[in-house]
Order: C-alpha cells, then structure tokens, then sequence
C-alpha cells in the first residue's frame, strides 16, 4: 500500500444556477470531498454565477485501499446568512488511473481543466475549473499543520459572518426606531422579535402619553390666555352697563337712533364690499364685467330687504357650535374640487390665456404661523401636451410590445391644467363659493386637542391640499418661478385661530422632526408640533400630499377611519402611474421618489426593489420590471434608472 497527499486546485466556475429568485446575487462556495475527507472553500461573495476561488486542498491518500471507490467530488453550494444553504450542482472526478501513474512514478498531475457541473435532476449547471497532484508519504507534521490552518480559516469565517450580521442589525438600529426597521425581521430569532414588538407598543405608548402631555400643557396654555382675555371683558362690560344704567332714562331715542343708523352702515359696507369682490373676479373678458353689471342692480334690490336680517344674524354665526375636524375637512376638499371642475371646460377648447380669477375668500383674523421653507420648483423649458390622455398622465413612454400599459385608477381622474380653466363659468360657482366662506369660518373656530394620531393624519392632509387648492382660486395660476415660490408660501388658512401656510403643515406637523431642514426657532413653533404634529412618520403622505403641478399625485378625501387604507392605495396607484420601462430596458422613476428615497430605502438599488415589492403581482410593470433587474446585463441596478425630471407646470388629477 502506497501512502500519499493529494494536492487539489480549486481555480473558479462558470455559468452556475441562480437560485436566488428575489433578483439578488449567489454566493458560492465549494464542497470538496475525496472518501471520508471533506475540505471547504471560501465564500466567493458578490461574485454571482462565475466566481473565482484559487485555493488548494491537501487529501491524504491510500492506494491500493480497502475499497475501489476512487474519485474525488466537488459540490457547490449558494451561502444564506440565515436559511439553510442552497445546492447548486456537483461535479465528480474519477481518479483511479490518476493514482495508479501516481503511485508508480512517485507523482503524477492533472492541469487545471473544466468539468461539467450537473444538477440534481441530471441537468447541465455550469463547469468549474480544478488541477489536481499527486505525492507520495508527505510529511506528517505539514500535514498536521495544512489540518489546522483549515480549521482556524472556518472559524475565522463563522466569526465573520457573525460580526457581518451584527454590523447590519446596528446599521438598521441606526436609521430610526427599532419597530420602524424592517430588515430587522429578517435578521433577528423569533424570540427576540417577539420582544421587539412587546418594545414597539412600549414606546408607541409613550409616544402617546407625551403627547398627551404636551397638548395639556397647551391647553393650560390657552385656557389662561382666554381667562385674562374673560376677565377684560368682564370688567369692560361691568363698566358699560354701569353707563348704561346712568343714561337708560335720558338717551332712550339716542340710542334707537343709534342701532338704526349701525344697520344701514353693515348694509352699506357689505355691499360695497360684494362690489369690490365682483371687481376682483371679472378679470377675464369685458363681457364678463358687463355681464356682472347687469346683475348688479337687482342683486342690490334684493340686498336691501336682507340687510336687516344679516346684522341680527352676524353674532349668531361668530358664536356657531363648533364642527367636528375631520367632517369640516372632507367638506372643505369636496367644496374646492366641486368649483374646479365646475371652472373646467371641454378638452378640445384651445384657449390659451385662461387666468383663474382672484377670490378674497381667507379668514385670517387671529394669530399668525408662516414656515420660512423654500420651496425648490424648477419650471421646465419644455412644453407638455395639457391635453394629453389619461392613460397616461405622467408621459411615461410605451411598452416594449409597443401598447400603452394600463395605469390603473388614474386613467379615471379628471384632468385640469392651465388651458382647461374657463373663467366664463364663474357665476356657476356663487353658490359653491359662498358654502367654501362658510366652511372656512368654521375652521377657525375648530378644537384639535384631543384628536387621535389617525384623525390628525386624514385631517392635516386634507387641510395642506385645501390651502393649495384655495391659493389658486384666491391668487390665479403663477406664471413665472418667482411667482410660484410666493403663491406657496401664501398658501394659507385660519385653523382653531392660528393662520398656518401649506409649508408650515408639510414641516412642522405632518412630516417627522429630523425629515425637517429647519427646525424650530422660537416658542410657537414648538407648541404648534408637540400639540398638532404627528407622534412618529407617516411616509406614504408623500403621495397624498398634492402642490397641484404636473408631477403631483392625485387630490383624494381622506377619512380618519380608512387613512392607512388609503395612503396604501393612493402608494400603489401612483407607482402604477409614474413608473414606467422604455424601449431600452431603462427604468423610469419619478423625481418625487428620488426626492423622499430615504421615506423608503437606502440607495437607488433597494428603491428599485421596494418599488417592485409594492406593486401588484398581477401587472404588466411588475413583469417589465423583474425582467430588467434578471437582465442579461452585468451593469448595476443605478444604471438602470431614468429619472423623470419635476414639472411645476399647474394640473389637478381630481376624482370624477
């Protein structure tokens, strides 16, 4: 019996089976087995279907031995961190004639040369590229040594891997919260995610009872600021009827006098005001002011007879019972949409100089807030078809079969651009103008202590849009950048007593505190986010959020019940809408996405992912989408990416 060591050359593999069917990378390694002896590659990882080893492996070898059994087998596996690892294909050498040159000149080699790999079902699965030599009676302390140094390289790589996932938990640990992290529920034991939720609901219950505290110290706040305000009047109306009960006897016909002469002046100014008003709105055609003017005086036969009744009912108003948040909310979004599609007229109308006319309808007679935000809007030099289809409302191009792709509910929504605005139709919205008066007033009057995290959610959401929707009805469309930086910071309305800009809500309420580039600087703002502000982020609100340009989503109702519910959808139906495959295998995102990208994901490679994760499984984009990232292509998934450019150019998507 001749003793030797075997010397086998593991060089690489070519073509391997991906198993990965998530769209990631494999990470082989190599099973090399001769008898009973078995050695292990390296981790070729990021290396995918073609990997590279060049290590050696050292077998001891008796020949003649007790079997005839001579071969050597190189089994490749795929390397998962936490799921048992997946079998790719074995390739198998027989070494008997091999060993037999070996034993009878001493020593023999096999250059390094491909080998098939074959799959469990008998099937081709790539080659991979082995030498192999042979020596007789090696010497036994090197061998004892090549055996150690073969343990401590698989301890080395356990520990690796250990600190490679430990690294990763702390990265994730890093970005937020520990409930917020969704790759931790891959990471971590069952046991230890159980506690994480338990620790979850801890910090979301102290979330709450923060804010809790917050908003009592608010209204303690408020409550001694109404009790001075009380007091004052108190003592203001002690004093008036201590004069009053003087000259009661003496001044009885001054003082009809008096209340007369106050009603003809409320008559006069309020129809004086309506003639201002009226003046405003005309900034169309001179038809349209001759047409106003014709009205104007039986409007004011008919004002006459109203007067009196206006003056004893204005106190009434003032003192109304406060509406429920959410519900004077919901009417305020139906009420805007209402009059804009109402102010829309037919596709095919080519005008090209519609102006939306200015309408004095604000109520801010209180305290003010305005966010000192910028707002980044670049209008573009290009020009975009206002009158294109609905089926495809971002300009997303078509498919590789060359058909348009279903954008699912968008192709539903009602357009409305700058060319479609008709300020002929002006005196069809009185009535819904006058009921949008009356729903401002009462948000002025309106209580938002003790709403929920979900009724603040629906409620702020709806109230941003509304200030947007509301500023170009009041101000007109902006025709230039600058114009359109000074609309958004006018975008404002009277909420509880407190005058808030549509940036100041986006921010300091709705978006998370580190989301912000400015943070608070004086008290107000303060006591505005810990009493109005949302306890943790919300990030789909950025496709709920609308500055009624090209690239925003569509304007939707939201309801605090079903908020989560419709954020969801509003995600889904934007991404089916803004996000499209070119010809050449390019993906098309949105700059909005790239904007918010950390709302939702590291880099460009993980949001390319989270956007196919979101989608329905049953689309075409889901499919184009999937075929681009298993491309043939070897280049990276950010090179894919077409980002679409923002255009502040005025649309409205509106439901029918």
């Amino acid at each position: 019996m001749t003793i030797g060591t075997m010397e086998v050359t593991l060089v690489g593999a070519k073509g391997l089976k991906n198993t990965d069917f998530s769209g990631g990378g494999i990470d082989p390694y190599v099973l090399v087995q001769y008898k009973s002896q078995e050695r292990k590659s390296g981790v070729a990882r990021g290396q995918g279907r073609a990997p590279v080893w060049n290590e050696k492996f050292m077998f001891r070898v008796e020949y003649p031995g007790a079997d005839d059994h001579y071969k050597l087998i190189l089994k490749i596996m795929d390397k998962d961190s936490f799921t048992a690892d997946d079998y790719l294909g074995q390739a198998t050498i027989y070494l008997k004639e091999f060993l037999e040159i070996g034993v009878e000149n001493g020593t023999a080699e096999l250059p390094p040369r491909k080998y098939s790999v074959v799959y469990s079902d008998q099937s081709y699965s790539g080659e991979i590229q082995v030498g192999i030599t042979f020596n007789q009676k090696p010497s036994e302390d090197k061998q004892r040594r090549l055996d150690l140094k073969e343990e401590e390289v698989e301890k080395l790589e356990a520990e690796l891997d250990g600190e490679l996932k430990l690294k990763k938990i702390l990265q994730c640990a890093l970005q937020g919260p520990v409930h917020s992290c969704s790759c931790l529920s891959s990471l971590l034991p069952n046991k230890v995610r159980v506690l994480l939720a338990e620790l979850a609901m801890v910090e979301e219950e102290i979330i709450w009872l923060e804010r809790k505290v917050d908003e009592l110290k608010f209204s303690l706040h408020q409550e001694k600021s109404k009790t001075k305000e009380q007091e004052m009047l108190w003592q203001q109306w002690g004093q008036q009827q201590q004069m009053q009960l003087i000259s009661r006897e003496g001044n009885q016909t001054e003082l009809k006098d008096f209340e007369l002469l106050s009603r003809s002046l409320n008559c006069e100014e309020y129809r004086k005001d309506k003639l201002v008003r009226g003046r405003r709105a005309s900034m169309g055609s001179s038809t349209d002011i001759q047409s106003m003017s014709s009205t104007r005086s039986t409007e004011e036969i008919a004002e006459n007879s109203r007067c009196s009744r206006r003056g004893r009912n204005y106190s009434q108003t003032d003192a109304a019972v406060v509406e429920k948040p959410n519900k004077l909310s919901e009417e305020l979004i139906k009420c805007l949409i209402g009059i804009f599609l109402q102010l829309n007229q037919a596709p095919l109308d080519t005008k090209r100089s519609a102006i939306v006319p200015k309408y004095p309808l604000s109520c801010k007679n209180s305290k003010g807030f305005m966010s000192k935000t910028s707002f980044n809007c670049t209008i573009p030099a290009c020009s975009f078809d206002d009158s294109s289809s609905n089926l495809d409302p971002y300009g997303i191009l078509p498919d590789l079969d060359g058909t348009i792709r279903d954008v699912g509910p968008y192709k539903t929504f009602v357009q409305i651009t700058r060319n479609s605005l008709d300020t002929g139709r002006v005196s069809e919205c009185f009535p819904a103008m006058g009921k949008l008066r009356i729903l401002m007033h009462k948000l002025c009057n309106v209580d938002l202590t003790y709403l929920t995290y979900k009724q603040k959610l629906a409620f702020w959401i709806n109230i941003y849009n509304g200030c947007i929707m509301h500023a170009f009805l009041q101000h007109g469309l902006p025709s230039t950048q600058e114009k359109l930086l000074a609309l958004m910071n006018k975008a404002a309305m009277n909420v509880g007593g407190i005058v808030l800009n549509a940036l100041a809500i986006e921010h300091f309420i709705l978006r998370h505190p580190s989301d912000s580039k400015q943070g608070p600087t004086d008290e107000k703002e303060m006591l505005l986010r810990h009493a109005y502000g949302l306890g943790y982020p919300e990030p789909n609100i950025t496709f709920a959020l609308c500055r009624g340009s090209w690239s925003s989503p569509a304007i939707r109702i939201y309801t605090p019940d079903t908020v989560v519910n419709e954020l969801e959808r509003a995600k889904v139906e934007y991404l089916e809408a803004s996000v499209g495959v070119t010809n050449k295998k390019k993906i098309v995102v949105p700059k909005l996405l790239q904007w918010h990208m950390k709302d939702f994901a590291d880099d460009m490679d993980s949001l390319l992912e989270w956007i196919y994760s979101q989608l329905p499984h049953s689309t075409m984009l889901k499919k184009l989408i999937m075929e681009c990232l298993n491309g043939e292509a070897k280049s990276p998934n950010a090179k894919m990416v077409e980002v679409q450019p923002y255009v502040s150019e005025f649309r409205y998507l509106l439901p029918w």
